[in-house]
């Protein structure tokens, strides 16, 4: 099943003289094979001759690039996490001892909010990350961020990047973070437990209908799930009808009037936050549309919807629910917000940034 988805502070420059030697051990250390060429040409003849071959035989074994290029490392102990999502799985891997710093955003679990902060993963804080010596950071595999991941890297510090979606990229992260920091196992169980709940909903969906189906980020403008995301695939996955498919956007903006037309038959709207089952002020305007009308609009928390990490299981059984009463009873309550919340359309908008739109 699973093989078929922020940015507030000033990035502080890193150095060019930052001392790398002084925060790294020496079996971590980062060395610069780009002097050899200068060291060759100063011997003479044959030692030169001998010189070369064991250069080569040198550089083969320990290629320059980015110190995430080898897929078999030690394992890690001290890991910093540039996204919510990353620090969720390395927890729910049971690496939660081994983690010493997170993203400004990251939340869950509770353990993570005494964790020191090193920014975001638009904006890290280099020195910070620096101050604690990580020997691995784990950050998002997006272009749009190259150079932050490039910045990490030139100071010596190992850097593996994931994907959060679509939910082929989620299994993809959690068995590349399991293998790097040497917990296939573990991950290889999370995994099975995840495939396991999501097999349960299907089969139990198997014979249903697909309602139409509206699923909102924010208001003001109207931000809706659209085709190609996470919540798309959550959505067909829990036997619905994305109306906001025909818009051809991943998020698109919508008008009231397009809402009024495609008549959604249930509305999940994330501004309702967690008020699981209520007809909000703003929808009972809007009497025309069978969602209102049948009073089967449902709030949810977006902070744990919109991360693609363990929990996306949680997030389908929940939509299953609200989609298809009928098979799995009364939706569930959704979990309060955290003490800081961001309103849906802020949600909106960091995804937009994180993707670099």
């Amino acid at each position: 099943m699973l093989g078929k988805r922020s940015a507030r502070m000033q990035t502080k420059a890193a150095s060019p003289h930052w001392p790398v030697h002084a925060v790294l051990r020496p079996q971590e250390r980062s060395y610069n094979f780009r002097i050899v060429p200068r060291l060759l040409c100063a011997l003479p003849g044959w030692i030169r001759t001998v010189a070369v071959v064991m250069a080569a035989l040198l550089l083969t074994i320990a290629a320059p690039g980015r110190p995430d290029a080898s897929d078999a490392p030690p394992v890690h102990r001290r890991i910093v996490s540039l996204a919510p999502s990353i620090t969720e799985i390395l927890f729910a891997l049971g690496a939660g001892p081994e983690v010493v710093g997170v993203s400004n955003y990251c939340d869950y679990p509770a353990e993570v909010r005494r964790l020191p902060r090193v920014g975001s993963f638009v904006t890290p804080n280099l020195e910070a990350i620096a101050a604690l010596r990580p020997t691995l950071v784990i950050g998002l595999d997006v272009s749009s961020r190259q150079r932050e991941l490039d910045a990490i890297a030139a100071m010596g510090i190992p850097v593996l990047t994931v994907t959060e979606e679509p939910l082929a990229g989620v299994e993809l992260s959690i068995q590349r973070i399991g293998g790097r920091i040497g917990r296939a196992t573990e991950a290889g169980a999370l995994l099975a437990t995840m495939n396991s709940r999501m097999e349960a909903v299907r089969k139990r969906l198997a014979d249903a209908p697909s309602p139409k189906v509206l699923m909102l980020v924010g208001h003001q403008p109207l931000v809706a799930v659209g085709q190609g995301t996470l919540l798309d695939e959550l959505l067909k996955m829990a036997h619905a009808e994305n109306v906001a498919d025909a818009a051809r956007q991943e998020w698109p903006r919508l008008g009231i009037e397009y809402v009024i037309a495609t008549a959604p038959e249930v509305i999940v709207d994330g501004q309702m936050g967690n008020e699981a089952r209520s007809p909000s002020d703003f929808w009972e305007r809007y009497p025309t549309i069978p969602a209102v009308r049948s009073h089967r609009i449902y709030g949810y928390d977006e902070d744990a919807m919109l991360r693609p990490g363990p929990r996306v299981v949680n997030s389908l059984e929940m939509i299953a629910a609200m989609v298809h009463p009928e098979v799995f009873g009364a939706p569930p309550a959704a979990p309060a917000r955290s003490a800081d919340p961001h309103d849906a359309h802020d949600a909106a908008k960091s995804i937009a940034a994180r993707d670099g739109r």
